[in-house]
Parts: C-alpha cells; structure tokens; sequence
C-alpha cells in the first residue's frame, strides 16, 4: 500500500472501512477498501469474479493488496453516494429519473448475467452513483458464477484463514446472504434454493418498485 495516499473517510461497514486515496505520482483518485482478514472468504470472491469485468454500470476493479492485519481493494472512485441515499432523500423519484435509472440498472445486469455472474445482492446500497450520476454495481463478495455453490466457494476461501469447511458454515453462508437484504429478496432464494438470473430480476423488480413509490 505504499503506493497510495489515503485521504478522508467515505464510507464504513462491518469491519470495512473505504477512503479516497491517490496513487502516488498520477493525479488518480481511487476508493480504497480497508477490509478485516476475516473477511477474506467474500472479498476474494469479489476479486475473482470481476477481475477484467468492465462496463460503465459496474464499479472497476483494478487490484488489491494483503498487510499483517487487513486486505485492501483498490477500486473505482464514486463519490455521488449510494442510490438508497438518493432514495431516502428524495423519497419518490420522478417518473423521468426512475426511467433513466431503470435503463442504466438493466443494462449493467444485463452485462453482469452475460458474463455468466450471478448479482446475488441486488438492493439500493449496493449501486453507487458516480460524480455525473451514473449507476455502478458496486460490491460482488455475494456474486457467485451461474451454476455454482456460493456457500461452498465462500467456504473453501474461508478456509484459508483456517476455517472448517461443514454444513454449518455452509448455511451461515446461505442465512446471512438473505438475512442481508430480505426485502429484496426471491421467494426460491428465501426458501433456500440457490439465487439465479431470475432472482435478480426479482430484486431489480423491487428496486424498480421502491424508487417509484
């Protein structure tokens, strides 16, 4: 991380921190993603699954590092804040804007399931606007690739920090995912079956819903 200047602040969840920061000699402003080393299991997965993935509607990926205590993403900067701001602020979105939103949620979707990735966590603060107001999907350490076992990738990452791999790992895996964000959740997915393209649909349906109402 000697190669990057971190400066405020912007954003904090559980055991994450996210600063602006520069890279050293270039006039780049990045977001760095400060993150606890047990949770390597999601933010390898977000490293896998979007190393090379670029579209205008998903937040880039460009690398990240390992010190003695934390893991650390360096990412595309979004500095107009998260679309479930917007929604809190303004509360009903115009007709116009919830258009223009729609397309833009669509076609990063669209580009997501086209490489063979499932979202898995499709709600308000997980896309962020970028300074013109352009959305980005931003975190995939819930994503997983179409047709495999999220519960058991995040598993066998955890187990590099030495976790055991069982059933109940699995299913914490599983509860927390759709703990996470129930309201925008599939009905299969809350039943336990796995989440596919159309349990995106679903979510991105509800998103659709709660931007207008």
């Amino acid at each position: 991380m000697e190669n990057f200047v971190l400066y405020e602040e912007i954003g904090r969840g559980n055991k994450t921190v996210v600063y602006k920061g520069r890279r050293k000699g270039t006039i780049n402003f990045v977001a760095v993603v400060c993150s606890d080393k047990c949770k390597r299991a999601g933010v390898a997965n977000w490293v896998r699954l979007t190393r090379g993935l670029t579209h205008k509607n998903i937040m880039t990926f460009y690398e990240w590092y390992e010190t003695s205590n934390n893991l650390w993403l360096i990412v595309e900067l979004c500095t107009g804040g998260s679309l479930e701001s917007v929604i809190a602020q303004d509360e009903c979105l115009s007709e116009d804007v919830v258009r223009e939103f729609g397309v833009e949620l669509v076609t990063g979707l669209y580009h997501i399931h086209k490489h063979g990735i499932i979202y898995c966590e499709l709600k308000p603060g997980k896309i962020l606007l970028e300074g013109s107001g352009t959305l980005k999907f931003s975190s995939f350490c819930w994503a997983r690739a179409d047709g495999e076992d999220l519960g058991k990738v995040l598993a066998l990452a955890g187990a590099e920090e030495g976790e055991d791999i069982n059933e109940s790992a699995l299913q914490r895996y599983s509860k927390d995912t759709v703990q996470g964000f129930p309201l925008y959740t599939a009905p299969e997915a809350i039943k336990g079956d796995n989440f596919c393209k159309a349990s995106d649909l679903w979510s991105l349906g509800c998103l659709l819903y709660e931007m207008f109402s």
